[in-house]
């Protein structure tokens, strides 16, 4: 299903994150500066991955405009709504079932002082 592709790619991203956050000095700003450098590295093909999860779940294609479809898609759903018809809200859709194995723990926390 997407949505667990979409759930098991955000995790590997804030495992990657997490991990550098501990061996980079200057947090999370100085972690997404590797983004920036030339070549690969693990956190950019993470959010590559999730990019293509959230692109496949919501029927988009890189190949297209992808402003042109979230416009598309935004117009639809305030459509339903002046119709009255159902749309489906933020967060795991219902028909999805029980959460709990998408639900985690692993957020950055602040740092205590």
């Amino acid at each position: 299903m997407q949505i667990d592709r979409v759930a098991e790619a955000g995790r590997e991203v804030r495992a990657i994150r997490t991990n550098a956050i501990a061996k980079i000095r200057g947090g999370l700003r100085a972690v997404y500066r590797m983004l920036e450098l030339p070549g690969k590295n693990p956190l950019k093909e993470a959010h590559a991955a999730l990019d293509e999860a959230v692109l496949k779940a919501y029927g988009f294609s890189q190949q297209k405009d992808l402003l042109k479809q979230l416009l598309d898609l935004n117009l639809d759903v305030a459509d339903r709504i002046e119709r009255g018809k159902p749309v489906t809200g933020p967060g795991v859709p219902p028909v999805y079932g029980d959460p709990a194995p998408l639900i985690t723990v692993d957020c950055i926390e602040p740092p205590t002082i």
